[in-house]
């Protein structure tokens, strides 16, 4: 018994160090167990005979490599106990060492034990390069043999493959040459090193092959000189499909974390499964709905439709699903407890490799306060305020609509434009008030005759238009003629009995044209003829009637010659402060000298270059005369010109290109340059007109919507596009203060633009009772007839000139000034924002301390405070905080040098801070921010009165 074998039984499968345990102790070996490296290198000291090492993965550095690197055991036989994996090349290439395929029987398991422990070899025996040569070439990972130096002496099959070289071509090569740049040196100077040093050395590394392409890799060098007769062993382990399954996970991760951050809701659901069960939200949807991932996971998505199935958006999502495609819709669901919301759902499939749709996301969120703000701007974008009737911009679509179905059904569309006779006496002898009701009169008697499906409209002032789909031309003078007979029954309003007849001109789809605007033109045409003729008619377009046709051609021809003869001249009209009396800005006017007609108006022979293309190479003249001319002003007065951008300027891919190049040319900086732009332009293509706009507001350019009100007006439009100003369309202004509609939606528009924090212009004012109505509800700008009508540029000089001496006074200014309270403890700082703002038209206070600023409030009905934040006595946001409790409505403003977080988070939970700026500031955004803080406090004060 005392001869009894040890064996030492590494294995890290407890499984099979277990049974193959039981196998020695059956074959009479006396058996040391370890299921770790660590356990193994413990038992060491012990009297082995021979090592069983088993339970072998595809790790960086195998068991047998770390025992013949940290013990002396070369001349101890080595069993490598392998399960499906390759047995590691370096150790099986020594001459005693094993290989025996796991699981085995207790008979080969004896033999191949007594057959290693029986052989003798000599300690300073070397294994021969064939034998290991014969292992290594097994290997499926790169093993070569290295110098001292890192020169290759040999380099098996796999080596050669991996680097891309042909036989015998590594021999004589450093291996670091195969390496990035930035790890030659450290390969050389401490990897090796290193190595000779301890024994073995595992780090993870990269070789470039032979065409370029880097492999990552993991790479074990052994030096064992007692056991081999070369100086390094190398083996590296190719790990770029472990690396792409790290980048996987670190992906999945990410895209986990991206989705649970989102403030939209998240829904995945099994497609593959026929009740597409829900198997992910994320924290979104249960904010959004209330439902928790236990009350939602494993139910169907229609969990939020509750009993509302019959929406007809679901059959389109229902389409969208079978059709494994994507879709958009809205609809109506339900939260957990019970609320409504207008829910906007994106749903699109997620492939596999082999395009079948596994799952589909949903991505959705809470749209029913935008819903709510859009539906209300849409009733007064698409419908007469005074009669209910559609507007200009609703029948258009309607009539295009209409023009479609006729080209496709082979039937007729008619436009009948309808003008009331001789309305302007009713309102000049009756009065406005008389002639709305009579309007809405009209319109109640025009609706009831209407059959479903045609539209009715009022385009403005008494004219009034249908858009009807017919069988022949002949209905249509049926239809006339019941206008005729319903109109001409007297109205009745109060004793008053009024007579009205009806002009009616009406053209066809497809004859008389394939567009809605050429449509209300020839429409137009036959109506002019009927008034001509006598009113009360009604007349169809012919081609006799064309001669507006030749008339826009001759138009189009003059026009071209008039770029070239310089027959083009810019005018300007001011833009004035409503509350200082300031001139801020001046928007540039074309007008046409035409050398035989005299001047023509824009609205003459702006439709028609827009219509032939030429507004392009006029526009481009007009934006670099415009600069030119600001860039002289600047000598006098420093104003920004405002020039208004065509649908089809905007159109060109290169228009910022173009606006640049004007810009340079003029040596004009950016901020001195504002461009109008109605909302149909931008929407026309919103993806550009995005990009364009905010490449615009990066070279400072301001932009201003124009003519806001008589198009979408869509707050989600306004809210998506970089404007500073919202322009009033004068349409509005014109009867502000006779007309209750008009009014209203100018209060809307203000009040809506202010929120937005954009400044407000009011276009065509000419009385004194529209500015004043229109100071009262805060308007910032206003451009008219009232200060000036378009002047050319040697006259607006004179009227700088003028302004800058005696800037226009404002009455209600003189009676309800604008205060402002300056606080800081620095004369300089308090003598520099006096200055700022001496122009503005504000009463300013000013104090170099807190308590005595608080006496000044006391005094005095502050609306703005600006101050400091360290001050003698009392910090910025301490006084500010006794303001909020005292002066709640008061406006507060911190300007300080100093952004400790402590100070900030006081100055915004206790003294409720309107904005925090930093000093140095830029003056125009001071003088933005301070115009902005008075808006609010005014709006704040109205809504506290209930004006509105």
């Amino acid at each position: 018994m005392a001869n009894i074998a040890t064996i030492l039984n590494i294995c890290s499968d407890p499984v099979q160090l277990q049974q193959s345990s039981q196998l020695l102790n059956l074959g009479g070996y006396k058996v040391l167990t370890a299921a770790s490296n660590e356990k193994a290198l413990q038992l060491c000291h012990h009297a082995i005979d021979a090592i069983i090492i088993g339970g072998l993965s595809n790790t960086k550095i195998p068991l047998c490599c770390t025992f013949q690197s940290k013990l002396n055991t070369q001349n101890i036989p080595l069993l490598l106990l392998h399960q499906k994996h390759q047995p590691c090349p370096l150790c099986l290439a020594h001459s005693r060492t094993a290989a025996l395929s796991w699981p085995c029987d207790l008979a080969s398991l004896m033999d191949a034990l007594g057959q290693l422990i029986n052989q003798q070899t000599p300690a300073a025996e070397h294994t021969s390069l064939p034998r290991q040569a014969a292992f290594f070439d097994q290997s499926n990972d790169l093993i070569c043999t290295l110098s001292a130096k890192g020169q290759l002496d040999y380099l098996n099959q796999a080596g050669y493959k991996l680097l891309g070289l042909k036989p015998n071509e590594a021999s004589g090569k450093m291996l670091s040459d195969f390496m990035p740049p930035d790890a030659q040196a450290a390969f050389n100077e401490s990897t090796l090193p290193q190595t000779l040093k301890n024994g073995i050395y595992s780090q993870e590394s990269s070789l470039f092959d032979a065409f370029g392409n880097q492999h990552p890799l993991w790479q074990t060098l052994i030096n064992q000189p007692e056991y081999s007769p070369f100086n390094i062993i190398l083996r590296a382990r190719d790990i770029s499909h472990q690396k792409h399954t790290e980048h996987e996970l670190q992906q999945q991760k990410l895209f986990h974390a991206a989705l649970e951050a989102l403030s939209l809701a998240v829904m995945i659901s099994d497609s593959k499964d026929k009740n597409h069960p829900v198997v992910y939200i994320n924290q979104a949807f249960s904010a959004i709905t209330g439902y928790s991932a236990k009350d939602v996971l494993g139910q169907n998505g229609r969990i939020l439709l509750r009993n509302k199935l019959d929406q007809p958006e679901l059959e389109i999502l229902r389409r969208t699903l079978r059709n494994r495609a994507c879709g958009h819709f809205v609809l109506e669901c339900f939260r957990k407890d019970g609320a409504r919301y207008a829910n906007e759902v994106f749903v699109s499939p997620l492939l596999d490799q082999q395009g079948e749709a596994t799952h589909y996301i949903s991505i959705f969120h809470d749209v029913s306060e935008r819903q709510r703000q859009e539906l209300q701007l849409a009733q007064l974008a698409t419908h007469d305020p005074l009669t209910g009737l559609a507007n200009r911009a609703l029948l258009n679509d309607r009539l295009a609509r209409a023009i479609t179905h006729s080209q496709r059904y082979n039937s007729i569309a008619a436009i009948l434009l309808i003008d009331l006779d001789r309305f302007k006496k009713v309102n000049d002898s009756l009065g406005h008030a008389i002639g709305d009701i009579l309007l809405k009169l009209v319109a109640s008697r025009l609706e009831s005759m209407m059959r479903a499906g045609d539209t009715i409209a009022r385009m403005g002032g008494d004219e009034f238009a249908i858009v009807s789909e017919l069988v022949n031309q002949e209905d249509a003078a049926t239809v006339a003629r019941k206008v005729q007979q319903m109109l001409s029954t007297p109205f009745h309003i109060g004793k008053t009995e009024l007579f009205i007849t009806p002009s009616i001109g009406i053209s066809f789809a497809p004859m008389d044209g394939a567009n809605a605007d050429s449509l209300l033109r020839r429409a137009d045409v036959a109506l002019y003829q009927v008034k001509e003729n006598g009113r009360n008619h009604f007349r169809f377009f012919s081609p006799e009637m064309n001669q507006r046709a030749s008339h826009i051609l001759e138009m189009e021809s003059a026009l071209r010659n008039a770029l070239q003869n310089k027959e083009f001249q810019l005018y300007y009209q001011p833009q004035i402060d409503l509350y200082s009396g300031e001139l801020i800005g001046a928007e540039a006017l074309i007008r046409w000298q035409h050398p035989e007609m005299g001047q023509i108006q824009p609205s003459q022979f702006i439709p028609f270059a827009e219509e032939s293309g030429i507004i392009i190479p006029i526009g481009e003249w007009v934006l670099n005369e415009a600069c030119i001319q600001a860039k002289k002003w600047q000598e006098q007065l420093s104003i920004p010109v405002t020039v208004n951008l065509s649908a089809l300027q905007f159109r060109q891919e290169n228009i910022v290109a173009i606006i640049t190049k004007a810009l340079n040319n003029a040596n004009l900086e950016g901020k001195w340059l504002e461009l109008e732009l109605t909302e149909s332009v931008v929407v026309q293509n919103l993806d550009a007109a995005i990009i364009y706009l905010k490449q615009l507001k990066q070279l400072g350019i301001s932009l201003a919507m124009d003519d806001f009100g008589t198009g979408y007006s869509s707050l989600g439009y306004l809210k998506q596009f970089p404007f500073n100003t919202l322009k009033i369309d004068r349409s509005f202004i014109q009867n502000v203060t006779t007309e209750p509609n008009d009014a209203l939606i100018a209060i809307a528009i203000i009040s809506m633009a202010h929120s937005l924090r954009l400044n407000v212009v009011a276009e065509g004012v000419e009385t004194e009772s529209q500015l004043n109505f229109l100071h009262r509800q805060n308007c910032d700008l206003i451009q008219g007839y009232y200060y000036s009508k378009p002047l050319p540029a040697d006259e607006f000089d004179t009227f700088i000139a003028n302004v800058k001496k005696q800037p226009f006074k404002n009455k209600i200014r003189e009676q309800n000034s604008r205060t402002l309270l300056i606080v800081d403890d620095e004369p300089d700082i308090l003598n520099a924002l006096k200055r700022l703002f001496r122009r503005s038209g504000y009463q300013i206070f000013t104090s170099t301390s807190a308590l005595d600023a608080l006496e000044l409030l006391a005094l005095n009905s502050i609306h703005v405070i600006i101050s400091d934040q360290r001050m003698p006595q009392m910090h910025g946001s301490e006084f500010l905080r006794r303001v909020r409790e005292l002066y709640p409505d008061t406006v507060r403003i911190m300007l300080t040098g100093y952004t400790e977080l402590n100070a900030l988070t006081n100055a915004i939970n206790s003294a409720g801070i309107y904005k925090f700026i930093t000093k140095p500031w830029e003056d125009e955004d001071l003088l933005e921010e301070v115009r902005h803080a008075f808006a609010y406090y005014e709006q704040t004060i109205k809504h506290k009165q209930g004006s509105f």
